[in-house]
């Protein structure tokens, strides 16, 4: 009897034990206690002999259940299953990077501690292709949920500004009226929305919206486009040797990859396509199938002019580490004479491309051309401007969800597919490049999923177990914080703004359709389904000027509708906080209602 007992009792079972005993009773005291952890009153709130009490019986009934399921590893599990728990409670209260880099680097200490001698026994569970298939779909519905759910909610709660929602809005109206990227209210005129960036993809988008012309419409398809990936995640992942369980845990990394999600914090963007295309690009490569390989790659060009970037690099990574050299050529002179023409058709017929958002290498009239000399001359430059605080926390973020898998190489060709991270994200000092909270994340984060895939194959079996199982865990880590709050903040706001929602609604839906309409940012995606409306700010002639002015937003423009009262326009609909119409003196236009 006290043979089969003293097994349970080692100290390394005993430290495990209160830890576990110690997580679960510190989540209770967290759920039950009306004052937060955050708070500093929280502990002395509490009765701490009931505390250690409660440690004390948690202990022991761990103890007993220990040794009542000797053949399981009782205590490895509660261990990493009440630690995990106390983690994902806290991670949904405290919204905190380096709170959840600190959790993320305890559970990277424990993991290596419980993979040690595989005290969880992770190699006797056996996982069929069925369930693996299973698994990846689950994992590409979670995704698709979540990006769903905070894009819809942020439009159902007018959080969803012009930039960059109301100008889809108003393109796709136009392509569904014309069959033309039209958009007025993107650069303050009608004007062809190739003139700012050439993306034909978004055509894919549009017999959908034909059979359902809504809002809601778009971005449901931005998230079925990123979730989409997942399919040839699960593939490749398969093509490279990796069991079925690597591949599950790998598509649970996918699902609640932080990057992707958070990719939408301000709506929709054709980048959203470049997840899929690139990652059916890097699958087509790996299986040689080539007219699919450029299809893809024709695709990803078709995204925006810069994503041909991706292409060129894909090309030289392909010449270089894989050997590839004729398909190397012909994709990267692919991407680059897309590139080349993209950028000269809207330097000539458009607005010009965006190059202001590399001003740190502008220099005089050089444009495009003086960066190249700048890179090629002065590298030393290029670092100073590469790496800063706020850029390594933008490196960890796209780093921790994939266990840093697309660095565990000594392959150094492999670090040719993070040249276009490099020059898109980080040589810049636009602010929003280098922000998981928007769209230009996307492109970079299919490479390092590419990466951090084909290194996992190479990986021994215990390091492969061990980083693909951080990846899955600091994506679900990285995920509440981040995702998860900001669902459960719009869902909260949508369902104690009803009067505030319904005021609005009623107010806009009561402007003609044929009228045109300058408004504040966040009405004009509810009101984009007409030929020509503005912001607030536009210096164009419109029937109606649509003013926001709940008590965040009112100050903003104040002097504005003074402004617009002595140019003669009269109050036609007015709901004290909430929203303001005016209508033009020359307009014939009457709200409806």
């Amino acid at each position: 009897m006290i043979k089969k007992i003293l097994p349970s009792f080692t100290l390394e079972k005993l430290i495990q034990r209160f830890i576990a005993a110690w997580c679960i009773v510190n989540t209770f005291s967290a759920v039950t206690s009306l004052i937060p952890f955050t708070d500093i009153s929280f502990t002395f709130n509490l009765s701490l002999g009931l505390w250690a009490v409660l440690i004390a019986l948690v202990f022991l009934s761990l103890s007993f259940l220990d040794m009542l399921l000797a053949s399981f590893p009782f205590t490895p599990w509660s261990f990493a299953v009440s630690f995990g728990i106390y983690a994902c409670y806290t991670l949904l209260t405290e919204n905190d990077f380096w709170y959840c880099m600190s959790l993320v680097v305890l559970a990277a200490i424990a993991m290596n501690f419980l993979f040690k001698d595989d005290k969880l026994q992770l190699c006797k569970i056996k996982i069929g292709k069925k369930s693996t298939v299973v698994i990846a779909a689950v994992c590409g519905v979670l995704i698709c949920g979540f990006i769903a759910a905070i894009g819809c909610l942020r439009y159902a709660t007018y959080s969803s500004p012009n930039f960059d929602f109301g100008i889809w809005c108003n393109m796709f109206y136009h392509m569904k009226e014309e069959f033309l990227p039209i958009v007025s209210s993107e650069r303050d005129r009608l004007l062809s929305h190739f003139a700012v960036h050439i993306s034909p993809i978004y055509y894919l988008i549009l017999p959908f919206y034909l059979v359902f012309p809504s809002p809601y419409t778009l971005q449901i398809a931005q998230a079925v486009a990123v979730a989409s990936g997942v399919i040839p995640v699960y593939l490749l992942a398969r093509h490279k040797g990796l069991s079925n369980k690597f591949t599950a845990v790998f598509s649970i990394a996918y699902g609640f990859n932080t990057v992707l999600i958070s990719g939408i914090g301000y709506d929709m963007h054709e980048n959203c396509f470049m997840v899929p295309l690139l990652l059916w690009l890097f699958y087509f490569f790996e299986k040689e199938k080539y007219p699919l390989m450029y299809l893809s790659a024709l695709g990803v060009c078709f995204v925006k002019e810069d994503a041909a970037i991706f292409v060129i690099f894909f090309g030289i990574y392909a010449f270089l580490s894989r050997k590839k050299y004729l398909h190397g050529v012909l994709m990267a002179a692919m991407g680059a004479v897309y590139f080349v023409g993209a950028v000269y058709l809207i330097n000539t017929f458009g607005d010009g491309v965006l190059a202001s958002r590399f001003d740190n290498y502008m220099y005089e009239d050089e444009g495009l051309l003086g960066m190249a000399k700048i890179i090629l001359t002065n590298p030393a430059y290029v670092f100073t401007q590469t790496l800063s605080s706020e850029k390594i926390i933008y490196l960890l973020k796209l780093l921790l969800p994939l266990g840093f898998l697309p660095l565990a190489t000594r392959k150094v060709s492999h670090f040719i597919l993070l040249l276009p991270f490099m020059l898109i994200n980080l040589m810049t000092d636009y602010t929003y490049q280098f922000d998981i909270n928007f769209q230009y994340s996307f492109g970079p984060a299919a490479c390092l999923i590419y990466l951090a895939l084909i290194n996992a194959s190479d990986l021994k079996d215990r390091s492969k177990r061990y980083m693909v199982c951080l990846a899955a865990v600091a994506s679900i880590m990285l995920f509440l914080p981040t995702a998860g709050s900001k669902i459960a903040y719009l869902t909260e706001r949508y369902e104690a703004g009803q009067y505030e929602l319904s005021v609005f609604n009623e107010a806009l839906d009561s402007i003609p359709e044929e009228a045109s309409v300058k408004a504040s940012t966040f009405f004009v995606p509810h009101i984009a389904d007409r030929n020509e409306i503005y912001e607030i700010t536009s210096q164009n002639e419109t029937d109606f000027a649509v003013f926001d002015m709940r008590a965040s937003l009112i100050d903003e423009t104040t002097t504005l509708r003074e402004e617009y009262f002595a140019k003669g326009y009269t109050v036609e609909l007015e709901e004290e906080g909430y929203i303001l119409i005016l209508k033009n003196p020359n307009s014939t236009f009457k709200l409806t209602k």
